[in-house]
């Protein structure tokens, strides 16, 4: 029998393959003759399609059914699935110190993660982060007047990338997408076609920092450097 995170990853993969009858959200919006028939979707359908096909498949169809009441925001959403599911949250940011658009959110969102335990309001069990650290040499770094290049910190990222399956949020949830052994799986609300889906390395994502909340039996490839002081 498979797995919550069988089932989950297997929907992932085929929406990921197969989706010639979708079209982004703002694409469907801005010419809805065009794309008459066609399935609207964006990055948080795409969320709760593999969700409530996962819960379906592992007999339960009460969460299957309550996903979709949780669609209009990717924290509530990633905090029910950790406070009702067992879920584990994991903090994620590729330098904590010199955020590679030189924002102030991504080192806030860090220090707050340390100190809370918590993304927005997603509990958080986990924080893998330094894993790709901006350069001296980058205007970004320049930007923030920072004299010392964060150390590397390889582990945590090789650990995660290990993990079959987790669900992603960034900027609060401004935007959601999913995550499987190292990279990110999104939709991108105005495409259609090969354009609509796609996929990145998480080391490169744009999107930079964020949360991804995991199935509770993919967190014992987390490494055990990687959990947080505060979490319970």
């Amino acid at each position: 029998m498979k797995t919550f995170t069988e089932h989950a990853h297997d929907k992932m993969m085929d929406l990921f393959k197969n989706h010639t009858n979708e079209v982004g959200r703002e694409l469907k919006i801005l010419e809805p003759v065009k794309y008459k028939g066609y399935k609207s979707t964006d990055c948080i359908t795409y969320i709760l399609n593999v969700l409530s096909y996962a819960f379906e498949r592992n007999g339960n169809a009460v969460a299957a059914k309550h996903v979709w009441t949780l669609g209009k925001r990717g924290t509530e959403l990633a905090k029910y699935l950790v406070t009702q599911h067992g879920w584990k949250g994991v903090y994620i940011n590729p330098d904590s110190a010199h955020p590679i658009d030189a924002d102030a959110e991504h080192n806030y969102t860090s220090h707050i993660a340390t100190k809370t335990c918590k993304y927005y309001q997603i509990p958080l069990a986990y924080k893998v982060q330094n894993y790709n650290v901006t350069a001296k040499t980058h205007v970004s770094f320049q930007m923030l007047n920072k004299k010392s290049v964060t150390t590397l910190n390889p582990l945590g990222i090789a650990s995660l990338n290990k993990v079959k399956f987790g669900f992603g949020v960034s900027r609060g949830g401004m935007h959601t997408w999913m995550f499987s052994k190292g990279k990110v799986y999104e939709v991108h609300w105005d495409q259609v076609g090969s354009g609509l889906y796609g996929t990145v390395r998480l080391k490169k994502f744009g999107w930079i920092s964020g949360a991804i909340v995991i199935p509770k039996d993919q967190s014992a490839f987390l490494a055990i450097s990687t959990k947080l002081k505060c979490s319970p």
